[in-house]
């Protein structure tokens, strides 16, 4: 950044992306890696920003009744019956424990609406009270011998998610008088007013990017993007209350097992510094540190956390700091499917602001940016309300 000279014309819009970028880097931020994923995406061209969510067609319902005991041709309520056909044969877990519920059994005999299905107790298996708690699992689809009526199935469902578009701006200034005059540390430059400005844009974006409201620009609103918790802590999302327990490996595995049961794999666990000790506390008791009979450091630091999920190589994520998450919470996510795409020929450059006989010079540091969640109820997951 030392190098920008007075001269702006001679700055180029992509020298000034770079810049930004690595000091973003050398901050190491999420925000480096989310524009670098908005490379990725095609810019946009209008305020609102959309892209295509696909998800499975769902293998389990929740139940939103209650039926004892459980009898032949029931009516039953669903939160959702989308997905469910007839004669897929369903049995049910506790929701909060995912604990077999005795062998019932059922096989579906009809969909009714858009949240009843009608039932029948299936296969010998015994009845037992169902209620809200629990969800249905979806075990098989029996078919008939020599069918001949097959009805295609679309098994992705893809919706369309969106976000609105934001514009930072920063503008440093200097007077010619301060411009020639000389200071300890050279801070009498534009070069180094730049750094200032980066930082503090910087700042914005990283509190929208976690806690921005989607807000629609009109006329009276300068509008603004959504950020992450706006569309991961939501109803359907991977939410785990903690209700005031301190993080525990038990918490994160249970988050990582709910997205894993979506269909997504989270490789970044975003955290504040004091939850981040915390899981490096994690291992004090067990094989960390290691240290060797000449080396003078003691304490050790965890930098990715292994869940206890048996999978093939594993389900790792890497911790990746932000001053900027509450103190009482940690999520959980893909970060490959999170992104900050800029609008076409918008994003982060200098724009000369000095104004005719103006005695000094403005620049202005501006960039219009949108958030990208994908399936954010199923690929990513918060903890919340953890012990600070």
């Amino acid at each position: 950044m030392s190098q920008l000279s007075f001269d702006l014309s001679q700055i180029t819009e992509r020298q000034v992306l770079d810049l930004f970028t690595q000091f973003l880097k050398e901050q190491s931020s999420a925000l480096e890696i989310f524009l670098r994923n908005g490379q990725k995406y095609n810019a946009g061209t209008n305020n609102k920003y959309e892209w295509m969510e696909s998800q499975l067609t769902p293998m389990s319902w929740q139940l939103n009744g209650a039926v004892t005991p459980l009898v032949t041709n029931t009516n039953f309520t669903f939160v959702a019956t989308a997905g469910l056909r007839p004669n897929m044969i369903l049995r049910f877990v506790t929701t909060s424990t995912n604990g077999d519920v005795g062998n019932v059994q059922v096989k579906i005999v009809s969909i009714t609406s858009a949240t009843v299905a009608v039932w029948v107790l299936y296969g010998g298996t015994t009845a037992v009270a169902l209620n809200n708690t629990m969800t249905a699992k979806l075990m098989s689809e029996a078919v008939q011998e020599n069918e001949k009526n097959i009805v295609g199935v679309d098994e992705r469902q893809p919706t369309m998610e969106f976000n609105f578009f934001q514009i930072f701006r920063n503008a440093v200034e200097l007077s010619d008088t301060a411009l020639n005059s000389a200071v300890y540390g050279n801070v009498n430059t534009l070069a180094e007013q730049l750094k200032g400005a980066f930082y503090k844009m910087r700042q914005q974006l990283s509190e929208q990017v976690l806690r921005g409201r989607r807000v629609a620009r009109t006329s009276g609103e300068n509008g603004t993007f959504g950020g992450m918790f706006q569309y991961l802590d939501v109803a359907g999302g991977n939410v785990i209350d903690a209700g005031g327990a301190a993080l525990s490996q038990a918490l994160i595995n249970n988050l990582v097992q709910l997205i894993i049961e979506d269909g997504g794999v989270a490789n970044t666990i975003v955290c504040n510094i004091n939850q981040a000790r915390k899981i490096s506390g994690f291992n004090v008791a067990g094989n960390n540190p290691v240290i060797a009979q000449n080396s003078t450091d003691a304490g050790s630091y965890v930098l990715r956390f292994i869940s206890d999920i048996p999978v093939a190589g594993g389900v790792v994520s890497n911790i990746l700091l932000d001053e900027k998450m509450p103190n009482n919470g940690i999520q959980l996510i893909d970060i490959n499917r999170m992104a900050l795409v800029p609008y076409q020929n918008r994003g982060v450059k200098l724009v000369p602001g000095t104004q005719p006989g103006q005695d000094g010079q403005t620049a202005i540091l501006r960039g219009e940016y949108s958030m990208v969640v994908r399936d954010a109820k199923y690929s990513h997951g918060i903890i919340k309300n953890i012990l600070p």
